[in-house]
């Protein structure tokens, strides 16, 4: 076994491994200040892996298994600390978060990276895929992880969100407003929710307060500097008209 600690969303995480891969793949939110106690410390065994791996993840190799089942390990523990995980990719512009979400392979993150190549240096993209996100009594708060999406877009930060998006592939680009109603049936699917009763209630209670705390709109788009001018428009400037480019 090996063993290191990462600090991960303001959570300093003690993690036992098996294989070097993971150490690697979390380089970056990797800490050796050995003073620093941990939050909370988890263990990946081969068995652990086994248990995670799904009968389409048959070819897909131990290493791999062993980080994916890492980051469930991690999402177990969020709930209690007012924490849970988000499917999402999260851009920051002059220090406000906007998160990106949608099934898998609709071009969220294609989407921030437009943002990126069309607004420029003001624009970051704090993390592709599986952010950590803080519910706090005021605020949101996005958190990049190591868990990135194959592009590994991610920088160790976090930003405050002022916006949600989900997405959907268009001919055109047309964005509106959702009541928490309308929101719901869109965001849930994207939230991890464990299989304890408990944690899993304490989730909702998470997803209903950014809900009630963060806008969130539908967007229907398509790939091009447009795209990006009405999302941006609208998220940014809080348009609560629909847009149509």
């Amino acid at each position: 076994m090996m063993e290191f600690k990462i600090n991960l969303a303001n959570m300093i995480i003690r993690i036992c491994g098996i294989h070097d891969t993971l150490r690697e793949y979390c380089k970056e939110y990797i800490i050796t200040d050995k003073n620093l106690v941990e939050d909370f410390s988890i263990t990946v065994t081969p068995a652990d892996i086994q248990l995670e791996r799904r009968s389409e993840d048959k070819e897909k190799s131990d290493n791999y298994m062993e980080i994916i089942t890492t980051l469930l390990k991690i999402a177990d523990e969020l709930p209690d600390r007012n924490k849970l995980l988000m499917h999402g990719a999260v851009v920051a512009w002059k220090k406000a978060g906007y998160i990106f979400t949608a099934p898998s392979g609709t071009g969220k993150t294609t989407h921030v990276r437009l943002w990126k190549q069309y607004l420029g240096s003001d624009v970051e993209i704090i993390n592709g895929d599986k952010p950590v996100i803080e519910v706090t009594e005021n605020e949101i708060i996005a958190y990049g992880t190591p868990w990135a999406g194959k592009e590994r877009l991610q920088k160790n930060s976090c930003v405050p969100v002022k916006g949600i998006c989900f997405l959907r592939q268009g001919d055109t680009n047309r964005i509106h407003k959702l009541n928490k109603r309308e929101a719901l049936p869109l965001l849930l699917p994207q939230i991890y929710i464990m299989t304890d009763s408990k944690k899993a209630g304490r989730t909702l209670e998470l997803f209903s307060k950014i809900l009630e705390l963060v806008p969130v709109y539908e967007f229907s788009c398509n790939i091009s500097e447009q795209a990006v001018k009405c999302s941006f428009e609208a998220l940014t400037m809080k348009d609560q008209q629909e847009e149509k480019v």
